[in-house]
């Protein structure tokens, strides 16, 4: 691997959501969406081709806005959600919604990487996650090891638990909590826990890392001050059950054991930028 030359993938517009293909085994693949206010967004299918050392790709249209966030199911290749902005009312509402691909698509068909966009498919809309009452949506996750049924998504000061019902074309709320505190309490970031029979999800809100139970929907630790200043992302260790890693705007990365939340196992400062 050290003897190979990077590969490079060149987007069309500015992208911050990316997410790997967890229910495809036999390839290497990651969803990458874009952010473009005057053009329609797009999802590009980047398939790495390890032996030769090449990508190649096929572009999805997603007219509905910019994406922010987007995730797969663990269980059904054909199937992602992604957290978008939409205008409304001369208001911009950050909203939810599960999608299906081409079938062909699903298999990795692709286009050689010279090929335009020009004739992109467009994806097929499964269901909302209705975020009405509830706010802006900051992230979606799948439970890593369920049958692709049952997510989490983070809604200003909500974190709701969803069911996907009638093959995925209804999403019904089966649980919720609220963050509460003073000030405006914001999610920002959200991870479910492949351990422990997939019942814990950890949450980031300003500089605070929370753990909650997804069968009482109630807290089960909180480190208050993880981080200086916001934190951005977080994920938990395969591997080891009670392992969660963070970063924040702090610039560093710590590592956390769930059991002990007082103080981080290891912190990392060799970043200048979040």
């Amino acid at each position: 691997m050290e003897d190979d030359a990077p590969v490079i993938y060149g987007l069309e517009f500015q992208a911050r959501a990316l997410t790997p293909q967890t229910a495809e085994t036999d390839a290497i693949r990651f969803l990458v969406g874009t952010q473009s206010l005057k053009y329609d967004n797009q999802i590009h299918i980047i398939d790495f081709d390890d032996e030769n050392n090449i990508i190649n790709k096929n572009v999805l249209l997603h007219q509905v806005g910019e994406i922010w966030h987007i995730s797969a199911s663990p269980a059904d290749k054909g199937v992602l959600a992604t957290c978008y902005n939409k205008t409304s009312d001369s208001k911009v509402m950050t909203c939810a919604a599960v999608w299906r691909m081409p079938k062909e698509l699903e298999s990795g068909s692709h286009e050689s990487p010279d090929d335009s966009s020009s004739n992109a498919q467009t994806l097929e809309l499964l269901c909302h996650l209705d975020n009405t009452a509830y706010g802006n949506m900051a992230c979606v996750a799948w439970e890593p090891m369920g049958d692709g049924k049952k997510l989490i998504s983070l809604a200003d000061n909500h974190l709701l638990l969803w069911d996907l019902q009638e093959s995925s074309t209804k999403a019904v709320l089966s649980g919720s909590v609220a963050l509460e505190g003073k000030g405006q309490l914001k999610f920002t970031s959200g991870q479910w826990s492949p351990h422990h029979n997939c019942t814990q999800v950890a949450t980031a809100n300003d500089t605070a890392i929370r753990g909650w139970d997804t069968r009482s929907m109630s807290q089960i630790y909180c480190m208050e001050n993880a981080h200086g200043q916001l934190v951005r992302d977080l994920d938990f260790n395969p591997n080891k059950q009670y392992y969660l890693a963070s970063c924040g705007d702090d610039c560093k990365v710590k590592f956390w054991d769930t059991r002990n939340v007082g103080e981080p196992v290891k912190t990392l400062e060799e970043h200048s930028h979040w």
